[in-house]
């Protein structure tokens, strides 16, 4: 308003030289500019501060017209497809005329000895039967029920499923006097009737040392079954089966090593007593007072040292009625638990 009240006022003054008059002009100029300049900076910084900021609204898709358990099966097929390789092509050549290339000559097979396969042991089966007790192995039983060399057979009430199966008896003075060879024969001849030729075993009896019946496994032929029988019906002494120079007392320690190292995945011992050793003979001799310990301590590091796995079906056979007897039947189950076995108690009969 001032600027224009001064432009009145100028205006109408005629006294004024004109360069006075032009040099009022240009600064009232100047000064409107510049309030114009002042209004659009205030009119623009109140737009930019106090305008407010749009909302930011979000809408969501809509869900795909497939089911969900669809969707996600079509999209397994479809990253299947890219990762399965489809089957290339190979291109061949071919022509119906001679071909100038001659294939060599056929090497010779000879045809082998089965006299001499010791490991074709239905080659070498014969019927007929052990002692006079049934079928052979070959035969018709539960021994077909194997397979693979596999029998399921029983031994003093035990079922077992074994291809290789190990029996250690002790030996020892009041073993025999209990009778226990008369009844591992019985139960032998059950148990061999109903394995196959492909089933290997071996019999191994001990005092404090080991004699096995034959150095390694031998498949359940109809001789071997024979031949074993024959063994066990032998009169055993300890003063010379089963000893270990040196040594006394009553222990399968070394049975068990060589049943072991056989081959055996099941193993039966029969004791009546809790294992010891002693160092010298049986009156002046030291014990060695971690024997018990050092047996658990093998048994259960077969698995480990051996890649396989062994089970120990122990048998106390008529234990002493005292704390050894006692002794006994717990140490044994405990190697029984540790393989996965079963431990069995033959009482006294009155």
């Amino acid at each position: 308003m001032k600027v224009f009240a001064v432009w009145s006022a100028f205006s109408q003054n005629r006294d004024v030289d004109p360069a006075t008059r032009k040099r009022t002009i240009n600064a009232i100029l100047i000064s409107l500019g510049i309030h114009v300049v002042l209004v659009v900076l205030a009119v623009s910084l109140t737009i930019l501060v106090i305008y407010p900021k749009p909302k930011m609204m979000f809408e969501g898709k809509k869900s795909p017209s497939l089911p969900a358990r669809k969707l996600e099966h079509a999209i397994r097929v479809k990253q299947m497809q890219k990762q399965t390789r489809k089957p290339q092509l190979l291109q061949r050549l071919v022509t119906e005329a001679p071909s100038k290339v001659a294939l060599p000559e056929m090497p010779q097979m000879t045809t082998p000895d089965v006299k001499n396969l010791r490991d074709t042991p239905l080659m070498n089966s014969r019927a007929g039967s052990i002692g006079g007790v049934g079928s052979g192995g070959g035969g018709a039983g539960r021994g077909l029920t194997g397979g693979m060399g596999y029998s399921d057979t029983k031994f003093f009430g035990e079922n077992i499923r074994t291809r290789a199966i190990t029996i250690c008896m002790d030996i020892s003075p009041s073993m025999i006097a209990k009778g226990v060879t008369r009844d591992v024969l019985d139960e032998s001849i059950k148990m061999l009737e109903n394995m196959n030729v492909g089933t290997k075993f071996n019999i191994v009896v001990f005092v404090d040392g080991g004699e096995a019946f034959a150095p390694q496994m031998v498949y359940a032929t109809q001789e071997n079954k024979q031949k074993a029988l024959d063994w066990l019906k032998q009169p055993f002494d300890g003063r010379r089966q089963g000893n270990l120079r040196g040594f006394s007392g009553s222990t399968p320690h070394m049975a068990i090593k060589m049943a072991v190292e056989m081959g055996a995945d099941t193993v039966f011992v029969l004791s009546d007593d809790p294992p010891y050793l002693k160092q010298g003979d049986m009156n002046t001799g030291v014990e060695i007072p971690t024997h018990m310990q050092d047996i658990e301590k093998y048994v259960r590091g077969i698995e480990s040292s051996t890649g396989r796995s062994v089970r120990f079906y122990p048998i106390l056979y008529k234990p002493f009625e005292n704390d050894r007897g006692k002794q006994a039947i717990e140490y044994y189950k405990t190697l029984a638990r540790a393989t996965g076995g079963k431990c069995r108690v033959i009482p006294r009969t009155p």
